[in-house]
């Protein structure tokens, strides 16, 4: 908006005549009619009087943007991933210049500092004492967000870095601001009504399963993770459309990746792991993976028992222990 509509607006909304607003700053009051049509602007010495008079600050009679909503946000950051093809300077260049521009706007920040560790994660590169700190810098910026999500998800970023450093106090520290987690999350628990009620538009629109299960797929190959991740995807993903044979495929996938060892990967995610016998978690998990298949009262594989591939696969359910 134009400081001249500004002016108009706010003069207004203040139950002022521009006569009034002319003599509070000593200026003619064709002068004042000339700011509000845009021809002319006030000198740069009466805006703090003006903005006082007007109900307002410097900022908001300049229309300075200090926010981001989430839609711009998320368009920038694709814009960010896209740049860092060219390499990770090329990402910390774009991001610096639109902090920049909103550098007061906490979730922007977050949500670069976020982005800017994947892209360091994924050259393979942990970034320079420059770039680390920077990163840190916007974290600890959006830990003091009036949005709680933001400053929760910030804090605990922090959190985990202070424990990377043994800096346990800091840790500490962190998690006493951090609030108790929620004890059920509505969303999940909508999906879950709507996925039992066979309602598949409303558990997850159809149209963006598909890509989503790609790119969940994509990153736990990425990043090295237990093959079962992935094929547990796809089923989920195949029972909300009530894809029989995808659901089949990914079931055999599945429990055909139980008995398969995974020693762990080698990504800077999973290296800190500790080691675990793959083949012997694998042995654990399947009874009660099967119990919950063959469950006649878990709705989400009804649609499968009526085909005797499920059985093939599936077998007798073991008695609960």
């Amino acid at each position: 908006m134009e400081i001249g509509s500004v002016i108009r607006e706010k003069r207004t909304a203040q139950g002022l005549t521009q006569e009034q607003v002319a003599t509070a700053l000593g200026v003619s009051a064709p002068a004042v009619s000339k700011w509000e049509r845009g021809e002319s602007f006030p000198e740069i010495t009466l805006l703090p009087a003006l903005a006082r008079l007007l109900g307002t600050d410097l900022n908001g009679l300049l229309s300075f943007q200090q926010e981001m909503g989430r839609e711009e946000i998320a368009a920038f950051l694709g814009r960010l991933v896209q740049v860092a093809e060219e390499g990770p300077q090329a990402a910390f260049a774009l991001a610096r210049a639109q902090v920049g521009q909103f550098p007061r706007c906490d979730s922007l920040a977050l949500n670069v500092a976020l982005t800017l560790e994947g892209v360091l994660t994924m050259a393979g590169r942990e970034g320079s004492a420059e770039e680390r700190e920077w990163i840190q810098a916007l974290y600890r910026q959006a830990a003091e967000s009036r949005d709680q999500a933001v400053a929760c998800q910030a804090q605990a970023m922090l959190f985990g870095r202070a424990m990377e450093e043994g800096d346990f106090a800091q840790a500490e520290a962190l998690l006493d601001r951090l609030p108790p987690q929620p004890l059920y999350d509505r969303a999940q628990m909508e999906a879950r009504l709507a996925q039992a009620k066979g309602d598949g538009d409303r558990a997850g629109r159809r149209g963006d399963l598909a890509p989503l299960a790609d790119k969940a797929v994509a990153l736990g190959q990425l990043l090295e993770l237990a093959p079962y991740g992935g094929w547990s995807v796809r089923l989920q993903q195949a029972c909300l459309t009530r894809d029989t044979d995808a659901a089949l495929a990914a079931l055999a996938g599945l429990l055909g990746s139980l008995e398969t060892p995974w020693p762990g990967g080698t990504s800077p995610l999973c290296r800190h792991l500790p080691r675990k016998d793959g083949a012997v978690l694998g042995a654990k998990l399947r009874p009660g993976i099967l119990r919950e298949l063959a469950d006649p009262d878990n709705p989400t594989y009804a649609f499968l028992r009526s085909d005797p591939r499920f059985w093939d696969l599936v077998g007798e359910a073991p008695a609960a222990p």
